[in-house]
């Protein structure tokens, strides 16, 4: 069966990333796919290929962030401003799945809007996971700190029952780490493909390489504080052998670049990683799993929110080593550098890591399985749809 696939997200690029995969195989099957997201994420999902609509208008993560919070060296896991964005996508998401009437809704783990328009609808909606997800516990006292904005955000949609479980969660935590949570509904294992936009790419990326290759990178949230921990990276490399490549956001803030770094910019990184022998980042699940991927080893220097789990988390599993935040300067991150170039078993480990990730279904799959638990009449459907006007 063909189905109507509506993948929602909230403004951020790496929270598309993650669901990019799986967006890309429903498409190949045949299914009309639609990516739901506020304005500002419209050229990145044209970029990765996929149909656009918005909602929520111009809603921005750093718009609602609420303004008592700091961003760098925050280490709690504050929901509020997704429970904001989902006040200002929620009545657009209802109103879209009510005119194009998907089959399916897949949603990423803090876009809370999706869940209540599937429950009032009656359409069956998958959460697909990031990769690393905070422990259970923290996700439920987060939750319980934004469950009145949620009630309301309910009532105003007419939601007047609880939420629906998922019919299935997507989750790509390889089984070492793993599980990853203990969500209802059946469970996907989904091996994590590394995407985080395209690019040219430069022929110096294919040269024989001399020296080993550090990659740097603080994501794609440009805070000030990411990109004091850049400098801090870049600086603690300055006098190592190696050849340090300098991606992603923050890149144009440093200003005094040593000899042995290049700024890349954006670069694929299933392209950039494999050919690295260290992955230094800030722990964002979309780069920390793009490194499990390739098997490369990773200094962490997490800089906010669940980031800080994550570094905790990949330290335990011996394939990382973590830079506090307060901690951070360039001669803490030289000497983790050389500690982990050196340790060539933290190498092996992350080797491990790699084949486990590789041995787990691929997204086609995991969309043949999503269409398979999906086929059937759902109850209430044209009842909820009936008489409704166009989106």
């Amino acid at each position: 069966m063909l189905m109507r696939v509506l993948f929602t997200i909230n403004p951020a690029p790496g929270h598309l990333y993650a669901l990019a995969p799986l967006a890309w195989a429903m498409h190949l099957r045949g299914h009309d796919v639609l990516v739901a997201a506020p304005q500002s994420m419209g050229q990145q999902i044209r970029r990765a290929g996929l149909s656009h609509v918005v909602v929520g208008g111009d809603a921005s993560f750093f718009e609602l962030w609420p303004p008592h919070l700091r961003l760098g060296g925050n280490d709690t896991l504050d929901l509020a401003v997704f429970a904001a964005i989902a006040e200002r996508t929620g009545p657009d998401v209802v109103a879209l799945a009510r005119a194009w009437r998907p089959d399916l809704i897949v949603t990423e783990p803090v876009e809370y809007a999706a869940p209540l328009a599937a429950t009032l609808l009656r359409i069956p909606w998958v959460l697909h996971h990031w990769g690393l997800p905070v422990p259970d516990a923290v996700h439920r006292a987060a939750l319980a700190d934004i469950a009145d904005p949620l009630l309301r955000l309910a009532d105003t949609l007419g939601v007047a029952q609880p939420t629906d479980a998922p019919l299935a969660t997507v989750d790509t935590c390889p089984p070492s780490l793993g599980p990853s949570s203990a969500d209802p509904g059946v469970r996907l294992p989904m091996r994590y493909i590394p995407y985080n936009s395209a690019s040219t790419l430069p022929e110096w990326l294919f040269a024989p390489r001399v020296r080993p290759r550090v990659c740097v990178s603080m994501g794609t949230v440009p805070i000030p504080e990411g990109v004091d921990g850049l400098t801090a990276a870049v600086e603690g490399m300055r006098d190592l052998d190696i050849e340090v490549v300098v991606s992603g956001a923050g890149v144009h803030g440093i200003e005094d670049l040593p000899a042995n770094a290049r700024r890349a910019g954006w670069l694929p990184h299933h392209v950039l990683l494999p050919t690295c022998d260290l992955f230094v980042h800030h722990g964002g699940s979309g780069s920390s799993m793009a490194a499990l991927g390739a098997g490369r080893p990773q200094l962490v220097l997490p800089q906010m929110c669940d980031q800080f789990s994550i570094a905790d988390r990949l330290t335990a599993a011996g394939v990382a080593r973590t830079v506090a935040f307060a901690d951070r300067s360039p001669a803490a991150v030289r000497a983790a550098v050389r500690a982990l170039l050196a340790d060539s078993a933290v190498t092996r480990r992350a080797g491990r890591i790699r084949d486990e990730i590789a041995a787990m279904p691929a997204p086609p799959d995991v969309a043949a399985t999503l269409a398979g638990l999906t086929a059937g009449p759902r109850p209430g459907m044209v009842e909820a749809c009936a008489g409704t006007s166009g989106y």
